[in-house]
Order: structure tokens, then sequence, then C-alpha cells
């Protein structure tokens, strides 16, 4: 990890005989000088542009790729490179996963969400009948090359949408990230003081750990980075996808601190620190009313953590402490509904 890193890809990519990359079209026009052209390479390439969006990662476009792929014979000692977010690393995790039983992947992240998150740990996923990442598997990438130059210049908003996910390793038990989210002031002054290469690694720092004590998330060490992500993948879901992953995770966590509260296993403290956070660095709450409750509650009841007819959730109880709660999807009704009747009341729509 670093600038100018991506000049490293070069050499990853010259060891095969077989190289596809899959590459975001915004990527490839923001930064025409910065992606290695891979043309001088020993092997054959194959060049898939694609475009950004939870809208990619469908089956029909999954079809596409593996029917470009058999085609042109790739054969299976290959490497599947790709540049990109969060949705192109989804599925193309996916594609190297199943395609001839796994083939080599590596994984050039480029939005500070995909830096920060979903680069490491092996998920990768299509979109299925409205619900995210209905299909999936877990594939690790061989090898991880994180450019900040990219974040450098990205958009405030994109940066907000990878806050929402650095917020929440804050929550998590990442104390000098919640320091850091502390003591900043802004979007611009965390580009321009390169506090967010510091981040990124702490960031990444905790999430490898937890995801080597386990990589299926079976034992329930894995279980704390899915904080937020019950709420917020149905929030994804309702709004048809215009809601961005991070932005929906930081109302997640707010809406399971709620719930933690109601129960009585989270103390309130956590959630005002959340919503002053949110509010320094201007990441958007979303309001769930103009979403449909019985929309979010039936994106709920598909999540992939239920199990016994309840919904699993790790919610923070204090600083320190992560507790484990399942409910039932409608006693998560009466909470949803509960929670917008409490901070939405006076509060106009925000997608």
């Amino acid at each position: 990890m670093g600038e100018k890193t991506i000049s490293h890809m070069v050499d990853e990519v010259d060891r095969y005989s077989h190289v596809v990359l899959m590459i975001s079209k915004t990527v490839d026009e923001l930064f025409p000088e910065t992606i290695p052209k891979l043309g001088s390479i020993r092997g054959e390439l194959t060049r898939i542009t694609l475009n950004d969006g939870e809208s990619l990662k469908s089956i029909r476009n999954y079809q596409k790729i593996m029917r470009v792929l058999i085609e042109r014979g790739i054969p299976r000692d290959s490497l599947l490179a790709y540049v990109g977010g969060g949705t192109v690393g989804d599925l193309a995790g996916f594609v190297a996963s199943t395609y001839k039983r796994g083939v080599d992947l590596m994984a050039v992240p480029t939005t500070l969400l995909s830096q920060v998150d979903s680069c490491l740990g092996g998920k990768n996923g299509i979109n299925f009948s409205g619900v995210k990442n209905a299909i999936g598997t877990f594939y690790n990438p061989r090898s991880i090359i994180i450019d900040v130059d990219f974040i450098k210049n990205s958009s405030p908003d994109m940066i907000r949408d990878g806050l929402g996910e650095i917020m929440k390793y804050s929550m998590i038990g990442e104390h000098t990230v919640f320091n850091l989210l502390q003591n900043g002031t802004d979007v611009e002054t965390l580009q321009k003081e390169d506090s967010l290469s510091r981040i990124i690694t702490l960031c990444l720092k905790l999430k490898a750990d937890k995801v080597s004590k386990d990589f299926r998330d079976r034992n329930g060490e894995r279980r704390d980075l899915n904080f937020g992500h019950t709420i917020a993948h149905a929030i994804e879901s309702s709004s048809k996808n215009t809601v961005h992953h991070g932005i929906a995770v930081a109302t997640g966590m707010l809406v399971e601190l709620y719930i933690g509260e109601t129960m009585g296993v989270t103390d309130k403290s956590l959630r005002s620190f959340l919503s002053a956070m949110m509010a320094r660095y201007s990441v958007p709450k979303i309001q769930l009313r103009s979403l449909g409750l019985d929309t979010i509650v039936s994106f709920i009841r598909n999540d992939k953590k239920s199990m016994d007819g309840k919904i699993a959730m790790r919610i923070p109880s204090d600083t320190e402490t992560m507790v484990d709660v399942a409910i039932d999807p409608e006693a998560i009704r009466s909470h949803i509904r509960s929670y917008m009747d409490s901070n939405e009341s006076v509060a106009r729509s925000t997608l």
C-alpha cells in the first residue's frame, strides 16, 4: 500500500501466460495515464470494461463474462485482475472463484470503500431477485494492490461513502481510528493530511485479524464486521441501490444501536458519538420512512444471517464489548417504527 503502487501490477501479472483484466469504465476514463496498459506483458491479455454500480452484479453480466472466458479458452492457471470499486470487485471475485473451480485473483481497489473493506476478506457475490449478494462465495485474492493516489483524487461524496465503513471499524474496537475521526474536522482535511492512509492500514489490520479466525463467517469472530449491515442491506435494496453501501451502513449502525438501546444491551452514548461523527463529516442519515417500513422488513427477512426464523445481529454494548442478539422480524419492525417515530418525525427524506 502507498503512492504509485499500481506500477507493481505489471510485475505481478507478468508471471502468467493468460491475464484477464476486469476494469471499471469510470476508473479507465478518469485515470488513463495511471492504469498500466499491460500491452508488454508476456502472456495473452483479455480486457473487459465494466460499468459501476450494483446493477453490474447480476446473473446476466456474470454469464456474459463467463461466455467470453470460455470462448477465448482461458486456462485455469490464469490470473483475473480487477481494477475498480466494490461492485467490480464483488463480480470479479465471484467470476474468479467459479470459473473452472477457481483462477488466481488480484485486487486493485480504487475507492476508499473498497480499499478499506471489500478488497479483503474473500466475500464475493452477485444480487438476485432484489436481494443483495444472495449468491456468492468465499474466495481470497492472491494479492492486493492499494494505491492511495486514487482516493486523493476522489470526490468528497466518494470519501463519505468509505467513511461509513470506517466509522464501523471505529465502533467495533479500532480505538485509534475512533480518535482520528473524533479529532478530524471534515472530509477535505482528511484527504489533505493523509490521515486516510493510516486509517486504511488500521482498518484492514483489524479486519484481517477477525477474518483469519473465521474466514467462512461460522464461529462468530467475523460477525463483528457485520455491525450495521442487516439494516444497511435492507436500505440499499429498498432504495433500489440509489443509496450507496457506506452511507447505508452509517444509518444501519444508528438503527441497530437504537435497537440495542431498546433491548437494554447498548450504552446510549454510542449512538450520540456516531451521530456526531456523521454530522462532522456530512455523512447523511437516510430517512427510512421514505423507503417504506414493509419494504425494509421484507428484505430483512431474507438476510443471510437469519436462523430459525430470527435475525442474528451483533451490536456494541460499549466501546469494548459486542453482544449477540436474535430478533424476530416482527420485533425488528416494531423497533424500526419506533426509531422512525423518534428520529424522523420532522426530517425530510434524504437519499
